[in-house]
């Protein structure tokens, strides 16, 4: 009587740690749009965010030229400065990658969800459920080693749940300061800062993949 009552109690538990999953997978499945729409729903202060980057990368873009500009004309001084023609026009490049960074941003976050959806990602997840005859056989302790490996398995699948997360809310904060490593691209000094960017961003993109 006890061992049928513990077969129950963990065959409840472990159909709830399945659909808990299953709630999971299906909740991930959105992130896979590869857009801010369901990050700004989230947190709606995201918007103000964006037009806050925007001017904070407007502010570094002209302090930069400034500041790179003196130290062109100091170079009597023993400063090392860029030259002029050079300096003017990685900052007119940037100015225009600056205005449109969220587009730009759209369209790397548009190629790799036409590439997830080559992949045929599913619209809906389901975590197969053990079958009654698992747990009919009297004296059989079978289903208790069955139950343990689908819990090791969940707990990867969860594991990977929140690593996707984690790379989704990366790319989305890669996206919001995009104008502060467009801004730091005016200039040959700071441009590994724009490279390096421009690098963990792709990067995070082939990781959703």
């Amino acid at each position: 009587m006890l061992e049928l009552i513990f077969k129950g109690l963990l065959q409840w538990l472990f159909d709830l740690l399945i659909n808990i999953t299953e709630y999971l997978a299906n909740s991930l499945l959105t992130i896979f749009s590869m857009d801010l729409e369901y990050f700004e729903t989230q947190i709606p202060i995201t918007t103000d965010i964006v037009n806050i980057m925007a001017g904070f990368g407007w502010a570094l873009l002209i302090g930069n030229l400034v500041f790179q500009a003196i130290k062109t004309m100091a170079t009597g001084l023993g400063f090392e400065g860029e030259d002029p023609k050079l300096l003017f026009t990685r900052t007119f490049v940037m100015t225009f990658f600056l205005v449109f960074s969220r587009q730009i941003c759209d369209i790397g976050l548009g190629i790799t969800k036409s590439v997830i959806e080559l992949l045929q990602i599913p619209e809906i997840v389901q975590v197969p459920q053990l079958a009654e005859s698992t747990f009919s056989v009297p004296g059989d302790a079978s289903w208790l080693l069955v139950i343990i490996v689908g819990i090791i398995l969940i707990v990867q699948i969860v594991k990977l749940f929140f690593e996707i997360g984690e790379r989704y809310v990366i790319v989305t904060m890669l996206t919001i300061f995009s104008p502060l490593a467009f801004a730091m691209g005016g200039s040959k000094n700071t441009a590994d800062i724009f490279k390096g960017w421009v690098r963990m961003f792709a990067s995070m993109c082939l990781m959703m993949i």
